[in-house]
């Protein structure tokens, strides 16, 4: 939810409820007040009547339509008793709401009963328009207040939404300064201040990394390719006893790794830091056929049944190079831990690719938890550096894709999911 919507959200929750709360308690109000007037009326017209029953004998008493009755009672009233009852009015031919009042009073040591009543048709009308006018101006109020903060709010929050926009265009690798847009709102300008120290001293580190990675890696090439060039001269000399020929051999073998490692660890920190910008759509079935193609001796010589299913056709917009490492590393892991006339299979659909191969005798699943770890190695294979799975995670991670792991009916599976 937008900060705007949420905060709009509270504020007219706030007025409904005021509202639902105030247009009671006013109608109510003012309903007390208007019957505290008929009453105070009332009491005043029946102060009146015990003057003129003074004079006036009660039988001679006149009252207009019935609003005003005095009756012989033998019932003493304590105090006096105001009800609101509804009442058929002949001239008008329609039952309306009146304010009764009744009053014992004694004249000349007789008891009376006097009946007041008064409508309520003028004073409910007034009540009413007074309940419809609170209401509208209550609503508009309301839509006001609403319109108003969005308003505002827009305006307000424009330089947040100019930050969080050239945020998301970022990156370290090829963005330079940024422009934030003007504002004087203070936290805001605290935001840019702390957004343009953080990208400068992000600009510093990945400079300071990327030279650092290169460097490394070019001052590591020249020493390992003197190293093996060196070696092979060894191997050519003469005579060379068994014992030796066994210790050049486990040489030449680290210097290999020792190279491979370099050129892995390279590439996983130029992966890390996004120095493969150039992206380009990509039919996933067209890479795997152009992979398979090259294993196909591989497989041919160790006899293992590599199966494919192709069900729906598949592009994703990335780097072509990481995408052939992405796949290469993930059939060339299945090939390598399948034995000897097993099986392979490749699925893909518009969704994930799934890679699954025959698990060895006595192999049981991998430890997930360290599947995808740098230098986590699941087997006691020679030539493997711990880097391949590492590799495919990083990439995954770098164009938003997943990629997991399970193991059923002795069958290893990695499925990469696409969305």
């Amino acid at each position: 939810m937008k900060l705007i919507h949420y905060l709009s959200k509270r504020y007219i929750i706030y007025s409904a409820c005021i509202s639902i709360i105030a247009i009671p308690l006013f109608y109510l109000s003012l309903q007390h007040l208007l019957l505290g007037g008929l009453d105070e009326g009332m009491r005043q017209q029946k102060k009146w009547i015990e003057t003129q029953l003074n004079t006036v004998p009660a039988k001679n008493f006149v009252s207009f339509e019935n609003e005003i009755t005095v009756t012989p009672s033998k019932q003493s009233l304590k105090s006096d008793v105001f009800s609101s009852e509804p009442i058929f009015v002949k001239s008008d031919n329609e039952i309306v709401m009146h304010r009764v009042m009744l009053s014992n009073v004694v004249i000349k040591g007789k008891n009376y009963t006097i009946r007041i009543q008064k409508s309520m048709i003028e004073d409910e009308d007034l009540l009413t328009n007074l309940l419809l006018l609170q209401s509208g101006f209550i609503l508009i109020l309301i839509i006001g207040l609403g319109l108003i903060n969005v308003s505002i709010s827009k305006k307000i929050w424009l330089p947040f939404n100019n930050i969080v926009k050239k945020m998301k265009g970022y990156r370290v690798d090829t963005s330079g300064k940024l422009d934030f847009m003007p504002t004087k709102i203070v936290e805001f300008k605290d935001l840019e201040n702390s957004i343009t120290e953080l990208i400068n001293r992000n600009n510093k580190l990945y400079k300071s990394q990327k030279e650092f990675t290169e460097n490394a890696s070019h001052e590591l090439q020249t020493p390992i390719a003197i190293f093996s060039s060196k070696l092979e001269l060894l191997m050519q000399t003469s005579p060379i006893s068994e014992e030796q020929a066994d210790y050049i051999n486990e040489i030449s073998l680290a210097g290999k790794r020792m190279q491979r490692i370099n050129k892995t660890l390279l590439l996983l920190t130029k992966i890390e830091n996004n120095q493969f910008p150039n992206v380009e759509k990509i039919v996933v079935k067209d890479a795997l056929n152009d992979l398979i193609q090259q294993y196909h001796d591989t497989l041919q010589m160790r006899e293992i049944h590599l199966e494919t299913e192709f069900r729906d056709h598949v592009e994703v917009v990335a780097n072509p190079i990481l995408i052939d490492i992405l796949l290469g590393n993930l059939l060339s892991n299945a090939i390598k831990y399948t034995e000897d006339k097993k099986h392979i299979q490749v699925e893909l659909s518009k969704t994930f690719l799934r890679i699954s191969n025959d698990a060895q005798e006595g192999v049981s699943g991998l430890r997930e938890s360290d599947l995808f770890q740098r230098f986590k190695k699941q087997s006691n294979h020679s030539h493997s550096l711990g880097l391949g799975l590492e590799i495919c995670n990083k990439i995954v991670s770098l164009y938003h894709f997943k990629i997991t792991y399970s193991f059923e009916n002795s069958k290893h599976y990695f499925t990469v999911f696409f969305e």
